[in-house]
């Protein structure tokens, strides 16, 4: 029994010992901690060796404001975060944008008994700079998408609110992979884009698939060595069910076609069933491709699918759709037509607050200048064919006749045409208002051969909607008051009519090249306005010193 005690005593004597060395180290961390932050932030510039830290005010504010405590002085904690910057990897992110091999090293020095207060240190200040960058990351992107584009008009995602006190509880609940989760983009699009991005990851561990070599198209009824090889591309990529077994694997047969058209649909081609030119071009496009755009996808995702109402309108420009979707469901999906390549269709998002049936069209200056002007030079008959009007600058509408339209010029051009409403009028029979500084907004079409193009690129910028009175009566959602025989009955007059929607609903005009549904469906579009290699090498590029992370 009193040896017992004896141990009991020295048990507790060197805990005590422990405890107070553990506790001596961690105030020389501390007091390391805060020369170090203050002395190299006032000298422009915190490292750690020869590794700048990204997030300078970050981490001055952090630490200031919890009296320059380490951390990750626990094991736990560090592993943890370890793990959390490693999985950076599956959200399409490079995991040595967070210092992980420097980290990796030091925490080896760790576990090996180095308990260098400059070493723990150094691990302490990566760990917290990587933390918070890689919460930057996820909460507002990586890539800078404005910096590329002045076409980019989206309000910046907000911050989390309380960061530094949310921080810490889930660190000292260790779990802060559940705060790190949080962070993520929750829209089930993001999330299936992820799991589609490890899908093809897999694919390409496995050897990716096979290329098809190029010859005459391939349609049901041909018999082509070349199908074979098709086949076993459809197969990798889902299109067609790897059970099947045909008798003779070189014969386009109707599940092949299937297949095909399968293929076609999430490739946004025309459903034809047929491989030709345009068809074996998205085929050939390699599984490393292929994870690069869901990539970059991923990446839009992090700008924008953290503020998205239950409720909204979404245009996709490199898509040509526009959809309302409603609580993660689409409730209405058209065709649409953009801008062409060199009159891009911007991004931004605003509110759509009301609808013109029988609308007049004021042309644009542009358009006015550029491409009206040089039309009434040839045929002075011009306005009067097209339906349209010019007036001065007071509103007062000119006769045509009497102005001599060689005197004007691009920069000088003191008129405003604009066309009366009608079947032959610019933007149709009706247009969907939705204020903005770009003048952009969806608009019916009398040219409506166009939806049946597989690219739809042809706008000045507006967007021409294929599913007009859809959208109209889905909108007003009276079906006993807005049905056709009411919308036919405003439309005959070919007077200008004015509706406010019963509820103002945010239209967002996105670029996207890839998307996922809830089925783990992945869904690929051409990147009409190149769009996709400027995000690409700015998400591969190495963080440099100075993007610092507030």
């Amino acid at each position: 029994m009193k040896t017992l005690k004896i141990n009991s005593y020295l048990l507790l004597i060197f805990i005590l010992l422990q405890s107070t060395g553990v506790y001596s180290q961690k105030q020389e961390i501390i007091q390391e901690i805060q020369e170090r932050i203050e002395s190299d932030f006032a000298n422009g510039k915190i490292n750690v060796g020869n590794k700048f830290l990204y997030s300078e005010t970050g981490l001055l504010n952090f630490y200031k404001s919890h009296n320059y405590e380490p951390q990750w002085f626990a094991k736990e904690n560090r592993e943890e975060l370890i793990g959390i910057l490693e999985s950076s990897f599956d959200e399409g992110l490079i995991p040595e944008d967070y210092h992980l091999e420097k980290i990796r090293e030091l925490e080896k020095e760790v576990e090996e008994g180095n308990k260098d207060v400059n070493l723990l240190t150094d691990l302490e200040l990566l760990l917290t700079d990587a933390a918070i960058l890689y919460a930057h990351h996820l909460i507002w992107g990586k890539v800078d998408q404005s910096k590329f584009r002045e076409e980019w008009d989206l309000p910046e995602n907000p911050k989390p609110k309380n960061m530094d006190s949310i921080f810490l509880k889930y660190k000292y609940d260790n779990n802060l992979t559940a705060l790190y989760d949080r962070l993520k983009p929750q829209h089930f699009m993001y999330v299936h884009l992820k799991n589609g991005l490890k899908h093809y990851r897999n694919i390409a561990e496995n050897g990716g698939w096979p290329k098809i070599p190029e010859g005459e198209t391939l349609k049901k009824g041909i018999t082509d060595e070349r199908i074979a090889i098709m086949r076993t591309y459809l197969k990798i990529t889902g299109d067609l069910s790897v059970k099947y077994l045909p008798e003779n694997p070189e014969l386009f047969d109707d599940q092949l076609e299937n297949a095909v058209k399968s293929f076609q649909f999430r490739h946004n081609l025309i459903q034809d069933g047929v491989v030709g030119k345009g068809t074996l071009e998205q085929m050939n496009i390699s599984v490393e491709e292929r994870i690069d755009i869901l990539r970059v996808n991923m990446e839009r995702g992090r700008w924008v699918m953290h503020q998205l109402e239950p409720d909204f309108l979404v245009v996709n420009i490199a898509g040509f759709n526009v959809r309302r979707v409603t609580h993660d469901s689409i409730v209405y999906f058209s065709p649409v037509i953009v801008g062409r390549k060199y009159h891009e269709s911007p991004v931004f998002k605003a509110k759509m607050t009301y609808i013109e049936m029988n609308p007049t069209w004021t042309l644009p200056y542009s358009i006015a200048t550029k491409e009206t002007l040089p039309k009434l030079l040839k045929n002075p008959n011009y306005l009067a064919e097209k339906n349209m009007i010019i007036m001065d600058r007071n509103g007062k509408v000119l006769d045509p006749s009497t102005i001599d339209f060689t005197k004007y010029s691009r920069n000088n051009f003191p008129f405003t045409i604009r066309q009366k409403a009608g079947p032959h009028n610019a933007l149709g029979e009706v247009k969907f208002m939705f204020p903005n500084k770009y003048s952009v907004y969806l608009h019916d079409t009398p040219g409506r051969s166009l939806f049946s193009r597989e690219d739809r690129a042809f706008s000045h910028g507006c967007i021409r909607l294929q599913k007009k009175w859809v959208l109209l009566m889905n909108l007003m959602d009276e079906p006993e008051v807005w049905n056709m025989d009411k919308i036919n009955e405003i439309v005959k007059t070919q007077k200008t009519t004015r509706i406010t929607l019963p509820k103002p609903i945010d239209i967002i005009l996105l670029y996207w090249t890839a998307g996922a549904d809830k089925e783990d469906g992945l869904f690929f579009n051409k990147d009409v306005y190149d769009r996709d290699p400027d995000v690409l090498n700015a998400l591969d590029e190495p963080i440099k010193f100075g993007q610092d992370t507030n």
